[in-house]
C-alpha cells in the first residue's frame, strides 16, 4: 500500500524522505504538506505551514493550514507509533507501545481547538468555518477514539486524502481567489516569524509545562529529549514512567 501512495504522489519516497527527515514531529508535518501539495486535491487552494499565530498577547503554533475555496481545514500532525487511547473531553490521550510502556500526551482535539480559536480571532471568521483533522502516523492504531464528525476528524495519515476529496465533493465553493489571496497575505507574516518570537515561544511552553504536576504522582513534570523529540517527563522515572508532549 505504501508503494502505491508513493507512485501516486500521495507519500514521499524513500530519498524524499531521507532528504527532509529531522525528527519523527517534523517529518509528520512534513508528509501531511507533501500529500496536500502534490496535486491530489482539486479546486483552488493554498497550503500554509508552522504558523504562528497571536493569542492573547501570545502565540501558538498551527501546524498545517489548508485554505480551500470550499472552506479552511487546520491540520494538527501526530506521528506516533503503538496503540492510541482517548476521549473526547480527557485532558490526555495515551500512546501504548509494544513493550507496555505508557505514555501520555495532551488531547490533540482540544490542541486543535486552540488553533481554530486563534485563527477565527486572526481572520475574523466564525470558528464554524474550520474543519479540524486530527492526522495520526501510519505506524500506529487508533484503538479507542472519539468518532468523527463533520467539524473534527480523526485518522491516520494514509486514510487523510480519500477523507478530504469526499468531503470537498460534498461541499459547494464559498471562497473566491480574492478571498483566499486575502487569507494567504494575513497569514504569510505568521509563518516568517523571527527566531527571537519562536525562541521566546519555546521558552513560554517550557516554563508552561515545567512548573506542572505529575497527574500520577504529583512530582513535578520536567523536559526531556528523547528518539521522538522533546517532551514533559516525571521527576519520579523511573517509578513514574508518566510523560506528555510539548504543546504548541
Amino acid at each position: 500500500m505504501g508503494l502505491i501512495r508513493i507512485l501516486k504522489g500521495e507519500q514521499p519516497g524513500i530519498i524524499t524522505t531521507l532528504l527532509n527527515y529531522k525528527n519523527a514531529g517534523q517529518f509528520g508535518e512534513f508528509s501531511i504538506e507533501y500529500a496536500l501539495k502534490n496535486n491530489n486535491i482539486y479546486g483552488e487552494y493554498i497550503v500554509m505551514k508552522n504558523a504562528y499565530i497571536p493569542m492573547r498577547g501570545k502565540y501558538t503554533e498551527v501546524d498545517i493550514i489548508l485554505l480551500h475555496e470550499k472552506g479552511i481545514f487546520v491540520f494538527e500532525s501526530k506521528n506516533y507509533r503503538g496503540y492510541i487511547f482517548g476521549e473526547l473531553k480527557d485532558l490526555n490521550w495515551f500512546q501504548i507501545l509494544s513493550n507496555n510502556n505508557k505514555y501520555a500526551f495532551y488531547n490533540p482535539i482540544k490542541q486543535n481547538e486552540t488553533h481554530i480559536f486563534a485563527l477565527s480571532k486572526y481572520l475574523k471568521l466564525p470558528k464554524k468555518a474550520f474543519t479540524s483533522y486530527i492526522v495520526f502516523s501510519q505506524r500506529c492504531k487508533l484503538k479507542e477514539v472519539p468518532k468523527s464528525n463533520n467539524k473534527v476528524i480523526i485518522l491516520r495519515i494514509n486514510k487523510m486524502l480519500k477523507h478530504l476529496r469526499k468531503v470537498l465533493k460534498e461541499r459547494e465553493k464559498i471562497y473566491t481567489t480574492e478571498q483566499l489571496k486575502k487569507f494567504e497575505q494575513k497569514l504569510r507574516p505568521c509563518t516568517k516569524v523571527s527566531k527571537k518570537v519562536k525562541k521566546a515561544h519555546i521558552q513560554r511552553l517550557k516554563k508552561k509545562y515545567q512548573t506542572k504536576k505529575c497527574p500520577l504522582c504529583g512530582k513535578e513534570l520536567v523536559k526531556r529529549t528523547g528518539m521522538h523529540g522533546d517532551f514533559m517527563g516525571c521527576k519520579g522515572y523511573p517509578k513514574c514512567k508518566y510523560t506528555r508532549e510539548i504543546t504548541k
